[in-house]
């Protein structure tokens, strides 16, 4: 385990009541997603997620992203904003996360690295709702993408 990836783990085993940071440490480029999400009710944190060990939660049933702190020493805090937001995407309209239906094309390498994730870590139900949000964490248009998208679903 890196020096960093410990310490950050230090970090958050240690300070369990973490008071929520300002939404301005993610990227500017990332702030105009964060307010159409706010705009359509869904509330973003950057505090600790309610699963224990994870780099950032979505919640439908209160509309609410999670990014953990540590995720920004670890450099994952723009990619893990982004596939929570997807999840908040594709929660709409009902509250059940469903498909968005992006055309997800990728090269064998990254696709064999996600298709092992998705293997070892989630649900075989959960795998295209996963697919999406990996996907589009790596995208470089993916703010503009996911803006889009969440005013054709989330009315």
């Amino acid at each position: 385990m890196n020096l960093i990836l410990s310490l950050a783990l230090q970090v958050m085993i240690t300070s369990p009541g973490l008071s929520p940071q300002p939404l301005s440490r993610l990227p500017a480029d990332l702030q105009p997603l964060i307010k159409a999400l706010i705009s359509k009710g869904f509330k973003v944190l950057i505090a600790l997620p309610p699963i224990r060990g994870s780099y950032g939660s979505f919640q439908s049933k209160n509309k609410t992203l999670w990014i953990s702190p540590v995720t920004f020493p670890l450099g994952i805090a723009r990619q893990t904003f982004l596939h929570e937001a997807v999840h908040a995407i594709q929660s709409c309209p009902s509250g059940k996360l469903t498909p968005v239906g992006w055309n997800v094309s990728l090269t064998p390498v990254v696709e064999r690295e996600i298709r092992a994730i998705l293997l070892k870590s989630y649900h075989h139900a959960n795998r295209k709702l996963e697919q999406e949000a990996f996907f589009l964490q790596g995208q470089k248009n993916a703010p503009s993408i996911l803006i889009q998208s969440l005013k054709q679903r989330c009315i």
